[in-house]
């Protein structure tokens, strides 16, 4: 099994960088146990985004809370891009706990990654590879960080919530650029997990079909960043009273790459 997974992973490579793994980590990085738990590796990874957004045009004053949540978004996509498309690709989905996945937790997205001795789960279509998807990574891997996100920084579980589905959308959405056969499978994978488990009710489709989030991942905060194109805010007119503005109009939606992520 760990050949397969091996095979798997070597296979989602091919659809771009948020999609490579490495074969095997370096000895400065950290695990996602240590991510979640250990007092240092997640303030680190914070504030060096943070002082990164401040170098941005007009050197804007950026809080805590709004650098977390990007960060948030940021680990989440590196995370599950190269295990959805490795499932979505073979049919095999790896699975590694927390202390076996590892990451450099310092550069620019994507972050490198590696996964040590992973398996794999047969996923036989979109529903089961849904389900596992959600038992495997959503719930108990991806959910420990949105809990020390919203513990440490006070982010609102809607707004990491919407993160992570926005994360998983922009996978399925990288994967299928990179291989238009893919679709099919991508869109049904998303719309059962839109429909249950851990992220019913945090996106759903436009009219367009595109994927849209039920929530902001807080960029709009950062001066003239504008929306990324799967906001809930985009688009929309904003009012004084409801903290985004005072009457202005949402400017053009960011690409996923300005914050980065995969392009979808």
């Amino acid at each position: 099994m760990p050949d397969a997974a091996s095979r798997a992973l070597a296979a989602a490579g091919a659809l771009g960088p948020f999609s490579a793994v490495d074969v095997a980590p370096g000895r400065d990085w950290v695990t996602w146990s240590a991510l979640v738990c250990e007092p240092g590796p997640l303030p680190r990874r914070v504030r060096e985004v943070r002082q990164l957004l401040m170098t941005g045009p007009g050197s804007p004053a950026v809080s805590d809370r709004v650098a977390a949540s990007l960060v948030h978004l940021g680990l989440i996509a590196r995370l599950v891009s190269p295990v959805l498309g490795a499932a979505l690709l073979t049919g095999l989905m790896p699975v590694a706990p927390p202390e076996r996945v590892r990451l450099r937790l310092s550069g620019s997205n994507p972050l490198p990654m590696a996964l040590t001795g992973p398996t794999v789960i047969p996923v036989d279509g979109p529903p089961a590879l849904a389900e596992a998807f959600d038992g495997a990574w959503l719930q108990p891997i991806v959910g420990a960080l949105t809990v020390a996100v919203h513990t440490r920084y006070r982010v609102s579980r809607k707004v990491l919530e919407g993160n992570v589905a926005s994360a998983v959308a922009g996978a399925l959405r990288a994967a299928t650029d990179s291989r238009p056969d893919l679709e099919p499978g991508a869109a049904a994978v998303l719309d059962a997990l839109l429909s249950g488990g851990s992220l019913i009710g945090r996106g759903g489709r436009r009219a367009d079909g595109e994927f849209i989030r039920r929530s902001c991942c807080l960029l709009y905060q950062l001066p003239g960043a504008g929306f990324c194109g799967d906001c809930v805010l985009a688009g929309r007119v904003r009012h004084g009273s409801d903290g985004y503005g005072s009457g202005e109009t949402a400017q053009a939606p960011v690409t996923p790459s300005d914050r980065g992520m995969p392009e979808r």
